[in-house]
């Protein structure tokens, strides 16, 4: 479970080893043993002593603009891990092997792509055969990585990039298409999102950065050493990487909502700087359904577990593979 304090005016301090949350109305004690990190989303006093106690438990506290992009993290100053999984992170990303691991990141996001478009062809069988027709030409796309195994990224990341946007392309044209009229979109868009569902996911995006990025730091992976994503200024970069096969998680999860037309039009706002962001009635919808996805038990690899677990597990499984990676250049 995720602490969100999502109230102006919340006062959290420390108080009996646990934290205390409080306003001018009521209070609450939570133990630090009860959840996974804390994320502020709206102004808050916060006391040394409850970041010290988040510190000591290991607890990110994230702090997220309107848009739930994570604006800061604090976190405790010593890595999950040894300084060796870093080293070998940075030679790793070097040698075709890295290709091959991008690549395998990309079918497994596929996967979970195609999984979200056949279920949206469940739902609207009359969307089956256009589904259908998406899916081939995604798979044809990802056929095309095949011939980049024993090039480094160096050499052909931007061919698997490219790729990579043109399945983007065939996947959103055909969610859009088969969702509720409501919710439909002519384009993926970010900063500004220019439509309901784009603005949704854009939070929800930004809410699965941290808990990727929190992972790394749990197992000793250096966050901003990318290797497709790179040399982007303050910019976790291997979080850009490594939170691919979980996107589909998440998109399944906001399609979900718009086919149970969950979000309104009174959810979102329109800023003076343009494009729609989520209100506070949305995101009072969207953080507690994200949450209890995280803790939602799904097969991934052949194991069951949560869906935070798994994100975890995927980190921790590629850290102690650098680490036992004796040779690597």
């Amino acid at each position: 479970m995720q602490l969100v304090l999502d109230t102006q005016g919340l006062r959290l301090d420390k108080r009996n080893n646990c934290f205390h949350v409080s306003d001018k109305k009521q209070s609450r004690i939570i133990s630090p043993l009860r959840i996974t990190g804390i994320a502020i989303a709206q102004q808050c006093t916060i006391t040394s002593a409850a970041l010290l106690l988040a510190a000591e438990h290991q607890l990110p506290v994230l702090f997220f603009s309107r848009t739930g992009r994570v604006k800061a993290r604090l976190w405790s100053p010593y890595y999950g891990n040894i300084a060796t999984i870093r080293r070998q992170q940075t030679m790793y990303a070097l040698t075709p092997q890295a290709t091959e691991w991008i690549t395998g990141l990309f079918r497994l996001k596929l996967k979970g792509q195609i999984h979200n478009l056949q279920a949206l062809a469940t739902r609207y069988p009359l969307r089956a055969e256009a589904v259908a027709e998406a899916i081939d030409k995604m798979n044809n796309y990802v056929s095309t990585l095949d011939d980049l195994q024993h090039k480094t990224l160096a050499e052909c990341g931007n061919s698997i990039i490219g790729t990579e946007g043109s399945i983007a392309r065939v996947y959103w044209r055909t969610v859009a298409d088969s969702l509720p009229e409501q919710y439909r979109f002519p384009k993926r868009s970010r900063r500004p999102a220019q439509d309901r569902f784009n603005a949704a996911l854009n939070y929800l995006y930004g809410m699965l950065y941290g808990t990727i990025e929190g992972a790394c730091l749990a197992t000793g992976l250096d966050p901003y050493l990318g290797f497709l994503h790179t040399d982007r200024h303050r910019q976790a970069t291997f979080t850009f990487d490594l939170i691919e096969p979980f996107r589909p998680w998440v998109d399944g999860l906001l399609i979900d909502m718009c086919v149970d037309n969950a979000l309104r039009a009174k959810h979102f706002k329109s800023p003076k700087s343009g494009g729609l962001i989520l209100d506070k009635p949305a995101k009072a919808l969207i953080i507690p359904a994200f949450n209890a996805f995280m803790e939602e038990k799904r097969l991934f690899e052949g194991k069951a577990t949560t869906t935070r677990h798994h994100i975890h597990l995927f980190a921790a499984n590629f850290a102690q593979f650098l680490l036992n990676e004796n040779e690597i250049l």
